[in-house]
């Protein structure tokens, strides 16, 4: 181990040394020895100059690769610390040679009051220790305030204000490295995907993918194109998961009075059962029956087609999405597709 010479230290005085104050144990008295008698204090023991003292590994100072995420270049000196503590305090590094193996990492920020992550990074180096320093070193004046109106270090970088208020109490931020060895773009992915298991929000170069499973299916699924041979009107069951079956799907809807005559040109000739966006069956529409309505809405009139699965339309069209016919907003329960108010000439 390499070794360098320290500067010798200075004999402990008698008032700060802690031990001071313990009593040595009694020896046995000699025979002849008086009560005046006391025992000769020994002088301290100068330390030798020639000492050498090994150097441990916090007392290298290792140049540090900076990244790309949001850690100020440019720390302003320590002032007023809100945090509670010390800004001053002795710069920490990994021993050396441990930053190069651990390569691209992923740390975490915790917050010692609770336990819990508020923050995610990748780093390199000693980048993570970094982070909670210029949170630290920030003057009082760039705590971040909550409206906002800051334009400091802690109102540009969140981070730090974070930090900050999690040492208010002056419990140092836990730094834990959660993977290491990683290339940049898989340390990315790490990032991002704690991100969105924990919910933080933070801006991350991935973004997030976390969406319900059955709302990104229906968002992934093939489009249907209904053919304009198949006039069609889609009757909105209700939300992913809803019941489609015959006897509970066909009641209730409100269509228009000249729709429902099949011998007209303009009538729909199939019902699409459509749950949240995806088409879940179809059926070809023989005819329409009134549907008799009790409530407040006794007054409206409303139908209930009558009919048989259409197995072959329901291979085309079940399990694809319908979202670009039923428009933005909050799409209707009853909307026509090539028949009704949007028929066209089929001939043509």
């Amino acid at each position: 181990m390499d070794a360098t010479a320290r500067t010798p230290a200075a004999p402990v005085a008698r008032l700060d040394d802690p031990w001071a104050g313990l009593a040595a144990p009694e020896a046995p008295e000699a025979p002849g020895a008086t009560e005046a008698a006391e025992p000769p204090v020994a002088p301290p023991v100068p330390v030798p100059g020639d000492v050498v003292m090994p150097v441990m590994p916090w007392d290298v100072e290792v140049d540090v690769e900076v990244d790309v995420d949001p850690v100020p270049v440019d720390r302003p000196a320590p002032g007023s610390v809100p945090t509670a503590v010390d800004a001053s305090v002795t710069r920490v590094s990994f021993p050396p040679g441990v930053a190069e193996q651990l390569g691209v990492y992923v740390y975490l920020l915790i917050d010692a009051r609770t336990g819990r992550v508020f923050h995610v990074g990748r780093g390199r180096g000693d980048r993570c220790f970094r982070h909670v320093e210029a949170a630290r070193a920030l003057p009082a004046d760039d705590a971040p305030v909550p409206s906002g109106a800051t334009d400091g270090p802690a109102d540009k970088y969140p981070a730090l204000g974070r930090i900050r208020e999690a040492e208010s109490d002056g419990r140092p931020v836990r730094i834990e490295v959660l993977r290491h060895g990683l290339t940049r773009s898989e340390a990315d992915l790490v990032v991002a995907a704690i991100d969105d298991v924990l919910a933080l929000g933070l801006p991350n170069r991935l973004g997030s993918q976390r969406t319900h499973a059955v709302g990104l299916g229906a968002s992934l699924a093939k489009r249907a194109k209904i053919k304009r041979s198949h006039q069609a009107v889609l009757l909105r069951v209700g939300a992913h998961g809803s019941d489609t079956t015959y006897e509970r799907a066909r009641h209730g809807w409100r269509i228009g009075r000249r729709w429902v005559d099949t011998g007209s040109a303009r009538s729909p000739r199939w019902a699409l059962l459509v749950a949240g966006d995806l088409v879940e069956a179809v059926y070809r529409i023989d005819g329409w029956e009134p549907t008799p309505v009790t409530g407040p809405a006794g007054g409206v009139e409303r139908w209930s087609f009558l009919g048989e699965r259409d197995a072959a339309l329901e291979s085309r069209y079940a399990g694809r999405s319908v979202a670009a016919y039923l428009g933005t907003g909050t799409p209707s329960q009853v909307t026509y597709v090539w028949c009704g108010p949007h028929w066209v000439n089929t001939a043509q």
